[in-house]
């Protein structure tokens, strides 16, 4: 489970440990979580232009 973020500049963060995954929000930033970190790596509107790797997914859970 790996996270490869490019970077605006060309160069390229990768994130190799098991479980990490990344967050893309609505309002352009990037979230890469890390396994065994507290706070979550923010790469900010136009610091990052393409990202791979496993994105988290968000279960949701309807109570009847």
């Amino acid at each position: 489970m790996t996270v490869s973020v490019t970077l605006s500049d060309g160069r390229t963060d990768n994130y190799m440990r098991f479980g990490d995954a990344y967050v893309k929000h609505h309002d352009g930033t990037l979230d890469v979580l890390r396994s065994g970190a507290k706070q979550p790596h923010r790469y900010g509107i136009g610091e990052w232009t393409d990202v791979e790797g496993d994105e988290k997914r968000f279960k949701n859970r309807f109570w009847g």
